[in-house]
């Protein structure tokens, strides 16, 4: 395997890392939009 193989190895590497990142992100995300979602709806009916 020459260097212009190697570099594709890299960067697939990099590239999954990144999506794995990535996807790991955007789940946090949505956890964290449901709980303020719930903690607004609580707030809102302790106000009533």
């Amino acid at each position: 395997m020459d260097a212009y193989g190697k570099i594709f190895v890299v960067v697939a590497v990099l590239a999954v890392i990144l999506v794995g990142i990535f996807i790991y992100l955007f789940s946090i995300d949505r956890k964290v939009r449901k709980m303020e979602e719930e903690l607004h709806e609580k707030s809102t009916n302790k106000k009533k």
